[in-house]
């Protein structure tokens, strides 16, 4: 060993008797010899020292602030506590899924079609009237006036075709 002990090894040393290696390096190293040989005595001298046992009150005053503190210290609890019982649960789930066959059984309940307030395409009349708005002859009668001024020149019998291929209802009283 050619580099000097550690504090820390000089420490396992002193106490544990260390590694036959390090007992060698001790051997051969007058300052790491020295160095342990000043541990053992401070060590020896400690082991003399009189420590006086603290007063009573010393105790209870001690207990009462480590109370305090820690009723004083917030909750850890944190937040994704909850995602490793899940991540479990759903891990036995797929085991057992896989172990019972593959997948997991379809409800023999009937599912309800998705509905919608509009009508298919292919059944609004409406789609086909505001389509020729844009597009084709109904664009050139427009000439730039906008879908408003197109409506209001319509004569009674385009306005009642328009009404018609919409499917809306006219108020009664109202021509």
């Amino acid at each position: 060993m050619s580099a000097h002990l550690s504090d820390q090894t000089m420490t396992d040393v002193l106490e544990k008797g260390g590694s036959p290696a390090e007992w060698a390096h001790v051997a051969s190293c007058p300052a790491c010899r020295s160095r342990l040989e000043d541990a053992r005595g401070a060590l020896q001298l400690a082991s003399m020292a009189e420590v006086p046992e603290p007063p009573g009150l010393y105790w209870e005053a001690l207990r009462r602030n480590v109370s305090r503190r820690v009723a004083e210290e917030p909750s850890r609890r944190p937040r994704w506590g909850w995602l490793l019982p899940m991540a479990a649960a759903t891990a036995a789930v797929v085991v057992i899924a896989v172990f019972l066959g593959g997948q997991p059984p379809v409800p023999s309940v009937p599912l309800l079609p998705a509905w919608s307030a509009l009508p298919p395409v292919e059944d609004d009349a409406g789609l086909t009237v505001v389509s020729g708005f844009t597009e084709g002859e109904l664009a050139e009668w427009d000439e730039g006036r906008g879908l408003g001024a197109f409506v209001a020149g319509l004569s009674d019998e385009e306005s009642e075709a328009l009404v018609a291929a919409l499917g809306v209802e006219r108020p009664e009283g109202e021509q």
